[in-house]
C-alpha cells in the first residue's frame, strides 16, 4: 500500500486493528481527528459507550489540533476509549477505539507534541465482511437495521441505491454475502437474501410503482448513451445513467427486457411478470426501449456512433449454449439440447402449455444452469431426471440450496460420472453412455484432477440429454470495423474500468467476464455507468477510490479480525418457507415463499452489525473523493443496532 492512487503515497492508515503512519511529518492527531469525526457522525446512539465515547474522542482531538492539548485529560480519554471498546453493542463502537488506545498507550508524546490539522486528503469508508463480499457493495447491515425497525420501505431505498431488480435479486442471488457473514462464527449466517426478498415484497408497492409519476431527471444537453442488451448488466447501467441525467436508449434482440434473468430462470424461482415490473422502472425514469434489434444485424457499434451516441455499453450476455463435444456428436438429434436453448424453449411456452418429455432426462453439469434445467425437466418429464457430473459434489458450482431442492424433488445425482457418447435410433436420443471417474492428482488450476476409470462404462436409457456445461458469446455480432477485441476466452476484452479496446465503448456482465451471477452483472452495470459518466464528462476513465480501498481491505486482510469478542447467544436461522414437494409436480408455481413480519424481524435481529471503519490519508487530493471526504457507503448509519461485534 505504498501509494493510494498514482503519484499519491499513503501517509497513514487507520482501521479496526489500529493505525500505521508512514510519513513522520504527518500529524497523528490530525489523522485521528478526521477518523473519529466520522465515527461520531455514524454512532447509532443505541448504546452510551459509543454515543458519548465517540464525541469525547473527537472533541479531545479537536482541542489538541487547535492548540488546547494541555487542557485534555488524556488518562480519562484512554479510559473512555477502552470502555467504548469493551462495552459497545456494535462494530463501530467496539473497533474504532483501537487506534486511540494504541496512540495513547504507546505514542502519547508524539500525539500531543505534533498535533496539527491534517493537511492532505483522506478517503474513508465504513464497511463489513458482507458488504465487501457483495459485488455491488450494498450496505447490507443498514437495510437489515430498517427491517428490525419495521421499515421495509426504507430498506428498499438502500437497495435501490444500487439496482432496481430488488425482488429478482431477493429470489435468485447466490448470496456471497452470507458466506462472508460474521454470524457464521456463532451459528449460521443471517438469511440476507431472504430478508431482501421480504423487503421487496413489503415495500408498499411494486418497484416500478415507486418511480411512477416521477419526473425524469434527464438533461438533454448531455450526450446520449446506447445500452445494448437488456439483461441485468445493461438494465443497471441504464438505470444509473438515467439517475445521473443521461438520455439512454436500450436495444435488445428480444421483445422483452430481462436477458438471461428472464430467459434462463424458471418461473418456479422467478415468477413471470415480477421481473417485468422492475424493468418498467427504466421506462419510468425516461429510458427509451428498442426491442427486436440485434447487434450485428440491425445495427453495429460503429453505426451507433454515426447516429450520434456519445458512448455505448455492451451487455449482450453469453446467449450461445455449449454442447458436450463428444466424438461423432450429432447436434441435430431430437432430444439433444444445450441448457440455454432448453430453458428458452420452456420460458416461451410455460405461459401456455409447457411441453411434455416422455421418458427419462439426463442433464450433464452441476452448475446453477444445470439445476434450473433438471428442476424444470422434473416438472414436465414422465420419467426420472438424472444429473451427471464428472467431479464430486463438493466441487460443484451450483448453489447448495439448489442441489438440496433438486434432491427433494426427486432428481437423481451421479457424481464422478461423465458422458462418453450419446445413443440414438432414427434421429432420436435413446440414451447416454457414461463412464465412472476417479480423482488423481491436480489439474492446471490446482483442483483435484479427474480421469476415466478404465472398463467402467455403462448405458443409461433416456429420451433427452441436456448439456448444461457452459455458454459463450455470439461472435457474429461484431465485425473488424467495430474495433472491439475479444480476449483468449472469447469474451469482450475490458480493462478494470470496463472500457473496451474502442474508445467510448464499455462492456460488462457475461459478455465481458464469461457467465457470471445476476448480482455480478448488476454490479458491473453500475460500475460501467460510473465509468461512462467519467468518460463523457472528463474525456477519460481514471481512478476509482472505492475500488482501490477495496483492494487494500482485501490484500491487507483488514476484515479478518475473527469472530465476536464477547459471548453471543445462539439464534437458530429460519428457513424460508416453501410449498410442499408434492405441490410442485407438473406445475411452475413459485416454490420459495416470503418471511412473515415476525420472522423477518427475528432474522434481521441476528445481524451483529459488525461494521469496520477504514481510512487512508494522502498528501495530495484523491481523484473522485467526495467533498466531505466520505465515500458513498459512509452515509449516516443511525438506524437501530442490537448486535454485538
Amino acid at each position: 500500500i505504498e501509494t493510494f492512487n498514482p503519484g499519491n503515497p499513503v501517509d497513514a492508515v487507520v482501521c479496526n486493528f489500529g493505525f500505521l503512519v508512514f510519513d513522520p511529518n504527518v500529524s497523528l492527531a490530525g489523522v485521528l481527528l478526521r477518523y473519529y469525526a466520522l465515527a461520531r457522525e455514524n454512532s447509532c446512539g443505541a448504546c452510551t459507550p459509543c454515543r458519548t465515547g465517540s464525541i469525547l474522542l473527537a472533541e479531545c482531538l479537536r482541542d489538541a489540533v487547535e492548540g488546547r492539548g494541555d487542557t485534555v485529560d488524556w488518562d480519562h480519554m484512554l479510559d473512555s476509549a477502552e470502555q467504548m471498546k469493551y462495552t459497545s453493542l456494535c462494530g463501530i463502537g467496539r473497533t474504532t477505539p483501537e487506534a486511540m488506545i494504541g496512540a495513547l498507550k504507546y505514542f502519547r508524546d508524539r500525539l500531543i507534541s505534533t498535533a496539527a490539522p491534517l493537511k492532505g486528503d483522506m478517503y474513508m469508508t465504513i464497511t463489513a465482511k458482507c458488504i465487501e463480499a457483495c459485488p455491488s457493495h450494498v450496505n447490507i447491515p443498514r437495510y437489515i437495521d430498517y427491517v428490525k425497525d419495521g421499515h421495509p420501505d426504507l430498506a428498499a431505498g438502500v437497495l435501490l441505491h444500487h439496482y432496481p431488480l430488488v425482488a429478482t435479486c431477493g429470489r435468485v442471488c447466490v448470496r456471497p454475502c452470507e458466506a462472508a457473514c460474521r454470524r457464521n462464527y456463532v451459528d449460521r449466517s443471517v438469511a440476507i437474501k431472504d430478508i431482501k426478498r421480504y423487503v421487496s415484497d413489503n415495500a408498499g408497492a411494486a418497484i416500478s410503482d415507486l418511480f411512477h409519476g416521477m419526473d425524469p431527471v434527464i438533461d438533454y444537453s448531455k450526450a446520449r448513451v446506447a445500452v445494448v442488451g437488456a439483461g441485468p448488466a445493461g438494465l443497471n447501467c441504464a438505470y444509473h445513467l438515467l439517475m445521473k441525467g443521461y438520455p439512454v436508449d436500450i436495444f435488445d434482440k428480444d421483445e422483452k427486457a430481462g436477458g438471461m434473468a428472464l430467459r434462463g430462470i424458471p418461473p418456479y424461482r422467478l415468477p413471470k411478470g415480477l421481473l417485468q415490473k422492475e424493468t418498467d422502472a427504466i421506462g419510468e425514469l425516461g429510458g427509451e426501449w428498442h426491442f427486436g434489434q440485434r447487434l450485428g444485424r440491425d445495427f453495429t457499434v460503429s453505426s451507433l456512433f454515426d447516429d450520434g451516441y456519445g458512448a455505448v455499453f455492451l451487455g449482450i450476455g453469453c446467449a450461445e449454449g455449449a454442447y458436450l463435444g463428444l466424438p461423432a456428436e450429432d447436434r441435430s438429434l431430437a432430444g439433444y439440447q444445450n441448457g440455454i436453448d432448453f430453458l428458452l424453449e420452456i420460458e416461451k411456452s410455460v405461459a401456455d402449455l409447457p411441453p411434455q418429455i416422455h421418458g427419462d432426462v439426463v442433464v450433464v453439469g452441476c452448475g446453477n444452469v444445470a439445476m434450473d434445467c433438471c428442476r424444470t425437466a422434473k416438472r414436465i418429464a414422465t420419467g426420472k431426471v438424472h444429473i451427471v457430473y464428472r467431479r464430486t459434489e463438493a466441487q460443484a458450482s451450483a448453489d447448495r440450496e439448489e442441489i438440496e431442492a433438486a434432491r427433494d424433488e426427486g432428481v437423481e445425482f451421479h457424481f464422478l460420472t461423465n458422458p462418453v457418447g450419446i445413443l440414438s435410433e432414427n434421429g432420436h436420443v435413446t440414451g447416454v453412455k457414461l463412464t465412472k471417474m476417479e480423482i488423481r492428482g491436480t489439474d492446471s488450476r490446482g483442483r483435484p484432477a479427474v480421469r476415466a476409470v478404465e472398463g467402467s462404462e455403462f448405458d443409461v436409457p433416456c429420451a433427452m440429454v441436456i448439456a448444461a456445461i457452459g455458454q459463450k458469446l455470439e461472435r457474429d455480432v461484431f465485425s473488424d470495423a467495430d474495433g472491439v477485441i475479444l480476449d483468449r476466452y472469447g469474451n469482450i476484452s475490458v480493462n478494470p474500468a470496463l472500457a473496451t479496446t474502442r474508445p467510448g465503448v464499455f462492456a460488462g456482465g457475461d459478455c465481458a467476464t464469461g457467465p457470471t451471477t445476476l448480482i455480478g452483472g448488476l454490479a458491473q452495470g453500475q460500475q460501467a455507468a460510473n465509468s461512462i459518466d467519467e468518460y463523457l464528462s472528463r474525456g477519460s476513465v481514471g481512478f476509482t477510490p472505492r475500488s482501490r480501498m477495496g483492494e487494500i481491505i482485501r490484500d491487507c486482510e483488514l476484515l479478518e479480525d475473527g469472530g465476536p469478542t464477547v459471548p453471543m447467544e445462539k439464534m437458530p436461522r429460519h428457513r424460508v418457507p416453501a410449498i410442499p414437494v408434492e405441490s410442485r409436480e407438473c406445475n411452475f408455481r413459485e416454490v420459495d415463499q416470503t418471511f412473515s413480519d415476525d420472522v423477518a424481524r427475528y432474522e434481521a435481529d441476528r445481524c451483529m452489525r459488525c461494521y469496520r471503519m477504514m481510512a487512508v490519508a494522502t498528501p495530495r487530493p484523491i481523484p473522485g473523493n467526495e467533498a466531505l471526504h466520505r465515500s458513498p457507503d459512509t452515509e449516516n448509519l443511525t438506524a437501530s443496532a442490537r448486535g454485538t461485534n
